[in-house]
């Protein structure tokens, strides 16, 4: 197919920009590094203009990203979806009973969250069936690392040239400092309306071998007038024996997180 061209016979009229992005989508993936704009306008076959304006759709909406180094790297979005389908899929689903376990016991939404890049990626949520108004867990939600307590309960147990990177994304990194500290101190991060506001938070870390030491959390979320600071510590110890489960059951996992 020469740059641009129309889609054929047989092929849905008004599809092509859909198939383009979707191409462009799976040179970033099939690549497994960053990949250059002009690399992409050769492997995909389109005008470097198009393909430009393609890439920046799909980094507005974070199907891809662009990597520090330079180039396109899978975006949190796109790992979010993926995690549902790939090998990874199956662990994240035997969490799940732990997650209705806890949801059941504190009356609130629980959710797993991995880390992708300098970003929080919601995979899994269980929310719970006591309450009509509860928070609504949307699988493939991101957040940055440094903000609310499922990014930061991961973001404390990373390496510290990591930490140090991520957190000087922020406008005031002695205050996401300060956070982590407490976070490691306590074991759990509490947030209130940090990435929704009316929604109220805690998260602990899982760290196991499948987690990279600290890439994946465990939150409880709920709305902020039922959901109180003395709630979420009250459910402190249970949130930490649901992380301990978690820690045990992916401890023999080798697999990486997808996008770290």
């Amino acid at each position: 197919m020469t740059q641009d061209q129309p889609a054929g016979p047989g092929q849905t009229e008004g599809g092509e920009t859909a198939r383009r992005a979707l191409r462009l989508m799976e040179a970033v993936v099939t690549a497994g590094e960053p990949v250059a704009l002009n690399d992409l306008v050769a492997m995909v076959g389109l005008s470097k203009s198009t393909c430009y304006r393609l890439v920046r759709v799909l980094q507005d909406e974070r199907y891809l990203d662009h990597a520090e180094s330079g180039g396109y790297v899978v975006g949190s979005r796109l790992v979010g979806i993926a995690a549902a389908v790939l090998p990874q899929a199956a662990l994240y689903q035997a969490a799940r009973p732990s997650l209705r376990l806890l949801a059941d016991a504190v009356g609130e939404t629980t959710t797993l969250h991995v880390r992708s890049g300098s970003r929080s990626v919601l995979v899994l949520g269980v929310e719970s069936t006591a309450q009509v108004l509860r928070r609504a867990a949307t699988i493939g939600e991101t957040a940055w690392l440094g903000r609310g307590a499922s990014g930061q309960a991961i973001l404390a147990h990373l390496d510290p040239a990591d930490v140090d990177r991520i957190i000087g994304q922020a406008d005031d990194a002695d205050l996401v400092r300060d956070s982590l500290a407490l976070a490691r101190h306590d074991g759990y991060v509490l947030s209130y309306g940090a990435n929704h506001p009316g929604v109220h938070g805690i998260a602990a870390p899982v760290l196991s071998a499948f987690a990279a030491g600290g890439g994946m959390s465990v939150a409880v979320s709920g709305p902020a007038d039922r959901w109180t600071g003395d709630r979420m510590r009250a459910c402190a110890p249970r949130l930490l024996q649901t992380c301990e489960e978690l820690s045990v059951l992916f401890a023999d996992t080798a697999a990486p997180l997808p996008g770290k």
